[in-house]
Parts: structure tokens; sequence; C-alpha cells
């Protein structure tokens, strides 16, 4: 290259650089394209390119120019580092068009360019929190905070992947970071109130939700989590409000529907429930948690046929058994008849639910199949003795050969079942207690004189999950709420209270008798209850104990009751001796205990007749 030559590309070169910098790209770019047609090899010139490229938002080309600046000049720093921003650039593009696998190779080049790139790094997280692999993104998020702490947007992200993670505490501490750093940062407020929901933090997390919607009141997610959380807090009214108002803005929300049908359930308006479910499923179809309120609606409203065929999405619809279908799929008895084959059933819920669903255990007998049941060790020589039960197995031993398996709440689908007491063998006790145990307890509890009532006032859920943690504090009374039924004359009262709540006996006025201490298993509970005259009890698993022993049960039940109480009813198909005594709205549990008080002082009154009956 000539004297005139080099004081050419000097001059054209500052002058294309001082349009660069002044933001005049046009002109910068035409006297790149010049120098470069005049030296392709010109790896300053090149670079420079690429730097323009970039800043013109032409993340490919840029890509390209810098690639082959590299190849020319080898050892090239600021090229390398442009390289990988550019890199990062394209794959954001990338990202955004839903073509995640090019991105990911983009962003892998990126690092090969320069190892530990930190937006490479950021980039290959957010696309793996994209793909569902949250431990993946955390450990890329992390890698690129460590190079470069100030990034809000990857704190968030980290925050995002934690809290699928189901690390909260971990989630809250990123999250809080993010907004320190960047305050007007409403995606990552809104996962601060969902870290704090997860923690059970429902007014900070509600105060969360709030701020989120000060800041921006059409944010959608944070006003569906706002309600998802008044609704957790049993302001039922405001939390319908809030939907109310989204699908003034957004009919065609799915997920504002589905939110909506699952509070009208809990206010006990059926026919929105289900307009807004129904609606919720036509728009999302393949949307699992829909198609599991929607079940539980049409269970609660007595559809069967349709609503034991929704919930089988429950699987993937309710977050508690996420991950809890733990047996081959292919194997899955789908009401094929098992004449000769060994049918294993399953229990999947908590103990209430495999009592209740055990007595269908004779149906598959009764079509010829041979009949082995897995439950807890709790419920394990109760059900030994179920009617069709050949074996039971308990959660940790081996499983024998088995030809299907089958969810024990899944039977009613396969057997076709219906909603009448017949079907569901609701006029029969399908559990039997020992009766050497029986006579023992009789005779135990012989000195004692009144009409002999068994309690329960408080479910024994421990819940990491604020939902159901929320409806076992609705469905639960504290002891002193139960002074009317206390009060009734000629009764004594035994408790069948187990757990946390068993302590609030110390503090009991009235005598109630405990024996609870004795009892291992629920077999041993059964015996007990066949000792008394009545039990009193709120909707715990000691409902469908008595129940299926056919001991007269009443219960007190909650207003937002659960589906298998039915609506309207003060009795239920699935045990014919047991009575529901349900409150009269949200929370009203004086007026419902204070009807069972009065009932119980007529039925103490008969109690001769009755004890001769039920003995």
């Amino acid at each position: 290259m000539n004297t005139g030559t080099t004081t050419r590309r000097a001059h054209d070169l500052k002058t294309a650089i001082e349009h660069h910098l002044a933001g005049r790209l046009d002109d910068a770019q035409g006297l790149y394209q010049q120098l470069h047609a005049a030296d392709p090899r010109d790896s300053e010139v090149l670079y420079l390119m690429g730097m323009l490229c970039c800043d013109l938002g032409l993340f490919e080309p840029a890509c390209r120019f810098l690639e082959e600046c590299l190849a020319i000049a080898g050892n090239f720093p600021d090229a390398l580092n442009q390289l990988a921003e550019a890199r990062t650039s394209l794959a954001e593009q990338l990202f955004a068009a839903q073509r995640y696998d090019e991105a990911e190779r983009c962003l892998q080049a990126g690092l090969r360019a320069v190892p530990e790139h930190a937006s490479s790094l950021r980039g290959l997280g957010r696309i793996a929190l994209q793909r569902g692999d949250y431990a993946g993104a955390e450990i890329h998020l992390r890698a690129a905070l460590a190079r470069r702490r100030d990034d809000a947007d990857a704190l968030n992200w980290l925050g995002l992947a934690q809290l699928r993670l189901e690390a909260y505490s971990s989630a809250e501490t990123s999250l809080r970071e993010a907004l320190q750093l960047q305050p007007d940062h409403n995606q990552a407020r809104n996962n601060l109130g969902l870290s704090l929901f997860q923690q059970g933090e429902l007014n900070g997390s509600l105060r969360v939700f709030e701020a989120a919607l000060a800041q921006d009141p059409n944010y959608a997610n944070a006003r569906i989590n706002l309600a998802n959380t008044l609704r957790v807090l049993g302001q039922f009214a405001r939390a319908r409000s809030e939907l109310e108002a989204l699908l003034a803005q957004q009919p065609e929300s799915a997920e504002a529907l589905n939110n909506l049908g699952a509070v009208a359930q809990d206010q006990g308006d059926s026919p929105r429930a289900l307009d807004c479910l129904t609606r919720a499923l036509a728009l999302a179809p393949d949307q699992p948690s829909i198609r599991w309120n929607l079940a539980l609606s049409q269970l609660q409203t007595g559809q069967f046929a349709a609503g034991w065929r929704n919930f089988e999405s429950r699987w993937e619809g309710c977050e508690s058994l996420r991950g809890a279908y733990g047996l081959p799929k292919h194997k899955e008895w789908k009401g094929e008849v098992p004449w000769g084959k060994h049918l294993l059933l399953w229990a999947e819920q908590g103990f209430g639910d495999t009592l209740q669903f055990i007595r269908f255990a004779q149906d598959v007998a009764r079509l010829g199949a041979t009949v082995t049941v897995q439950v807890p060790a709790e419920l394990a020589r109760l059900v030994r003795g179920a009617r069709g039960v050949h074996a039971v197995v308990l959660p940790h031993q081996d499983l024998p050969a088995y030809d299907f398996h089958c969810s024990l709440m899944s039977l009613p689908l396969r057997l076709g079942l219906s909603l009448n007491a017949a079907d569901l063998h609701g006029d029969a006790p399908y559990l039997f207690a020992a009766p050497e145990k029986v006579a023992r307890w009789q005779a135990r509890l012989a000195k004692h004189a009144g009409f002999k009532v068994g309690l329960t006032w408080a479910g024994g859920l421990q819940s990491d999950s604020p939902t159901l943690a929320a409806i076992d504090r609705r469905r639960s009374v504290k002891l002193g709420e139960f002074a009317p039924l206390l009060a009734v004359p000629g009764c004594e009262f035994f408790s069948l209270q187990k757990g946390p709540a068993a302590g609030q006996l110390r503090g009991a006025s009235t005598p109630i008798h405990d024996f609870s201490a004795e009892w291992v298993d629920f077999a041993d509970t059964a015996a007990f209850i066949e000792a008394l005259d009545l039990v009193i009890t709120v909707d715990t698993a000691n409902v469908h104990l008595a129940g299926a022993l056919g001991a007269p049960t009443w219960l007190l039940n909650r207003y937002d009751s659960c589906w298998r109480w039915l609506l309207g009813r003060d009795d239920t198909p699935w045990y014919s001796s047991v009575r529901q005594f349900r409150q009269p709205k949200f929370g009203a549990w004086q007026a419902a205990i204070a009807a069972a008080a009065a009932a119980l002082a007529e039925y103490a009154s008969r109690r001769p007749a009755l004890q001769a009956a039920h003995r």
C-alpha cells in the first residue's frame, strides 16, 4: 500500500468514525463500505463494520464481519468481546422468534469466543427457564451474576427459576435484590409476591401485588395473583371483583375465567362457576388446571359422568398431585374386563380419600380380578378387611407382579358409576372393626353412663401449600367453639382428635375423655368408634372412617364445601349414616354448631332406643 493510499485510508477512516460517533450512521456505513471494497482484509474496518451493524440492530451480519476480522487479526480482544455481545443480541432476536435451539447455539458460540461471558450465560439461563429446565437455568444465571451482579433481569429470572424449584426463600432474596437495583422492575415485584405467597406470608404478598398494580393497573398477571391471594385469605367478594374487572378489559382471558370460576364455586355460585370454567376450557382446552377446576364444580353439582372424566386432569391440574403418578402409564386399567387378572389399586391422596374410595375394590373383584391395594401403614390393617381386597402392600414395599393398576380415585370413571347410593355402596358398611376389639372397648366404656359422643374439631393437614393450609383452617374449629355441644345434658364426650389440635383438650371447660394414645392406626380408631353412640366431626378422615363403618355420624361442614358433599343437602349418597350440618354462610360455625347441639339434645333424649338400634 503506497503512501497516498495510506493517507487516504486514514482520512476516510477518521471521517467514518466521526460520523459513527455522531450518530450519522448512513454516512459512516458508506465510508466503511468503500474502505472494505478497497481492502477486504482490513481487520480494523471489518471490526468497525461489525460495530456499526450492532448499532443498526443487524446482528447476523455483525457476527459475520467480526468473525472475518478475527480470522485475519487473530488476537483482537475488543473484536472478541464485541462478537460475544453481537451473538448475545442475535440470540435475543432468535429467542423472541421462539427459535430457541438456534439461540442456544448462538450463545454457546459466544462463550467459545469469550469464556464466562456474562450476557451469554444469562441468555442460556433464560432459554433453560423457557424450556422448563429450572435447575439448569439456576446454574447459568448464578454464573452470569457471579461476573456481573448488577443485572436486575438476571436476578429476576434467577428468582423465577428458584420459584419453580420451590426454593421460595432463595427466590425472595434474588427478587428483592433485583428490586433494589431497579425499583420499577414490576415483573420482579410480581414474582416477589409469588415467593411470599408460597411461604405463607399472605398479607405480605397481598401488599406486593397491590404495589405492582399501583405501578401498572393493566398488569393482568399481578391482578390474577392478587385475586388468588384474596381467595386463599377468604376474601371471596373482593377476589371476584378483581377478576370481574380484569375480564371487563380482557373477556377472552382463560386464566381470569378459570380463577373466577374457582372463586364463584367457593361462594356457592355453581351456575357462574360452571359457565366461567366451560368458557375457559373452550379458550384453552389443553390447560389442565381449568379442566381440574371444572371437574370439581361438575362433581359438586352431581354431574358425575363429565366430572369423573375431567377429574383425570388432576395429575397435572392439581398443584399437590403433580409428579405423584409414579406407575407405568401403559399398564393403567381403563375399564377392560379384568377377569382372571391381578389388579393393583393404589392410594393417591389423603387418608379420607382412601377410606372413601376403597369401597370400589369390591366392584373390581366382582368383575373377576384379584385385588391388591397399596395404602399407607396407618390404613393397612383396616383395609385388609375391606370387601374385595385380596392383599395389602405398603408404599415402601416391593410391588407384587400385576397385570393392571389403577388409582383408587379413578375407579368411579373406570366403573362408569352414577350418583346414587346403590352405585356408591352408600347404604351398607364396607369397612369393619375387629369384633374382639369392639367388645373390649364396649366393656371399658360401659362405666360411662351418658350418651357417648366422639368429637373431631380440626383437620390435621400439615402442608406447605398455602391453598391447602387455608382450606384446612376453614374446615377446622377451635374446641372452645364446641361449647354448645358440650353443654348438652346426658352426654359424655370422647376425643377422636389427633395431631396438634388435640392439645386444646388441656384447656377444655367440659371433661372430654381421651383414649387416643392407645390407638396405633385406623383399625384401632375404628374399634373405638364402634363403641360410641355418635360421631360429630368436621370434614376430616374420621367422617369417612365412621361413615364406612356405618356408624351414626354428623358432619359439621364449611360453607365452601368439598365437592364430595354436593350442594344443598343434609344427607349424602356416599354414607347413609352421615348427616350434614352446614354453615349457612362463609365462616358461620356458630349457626352450624347450634343446630347440631339442638339435634344432639333431642338425640340424647332418645338414647336407649338409639343404643339398642346401633347395637
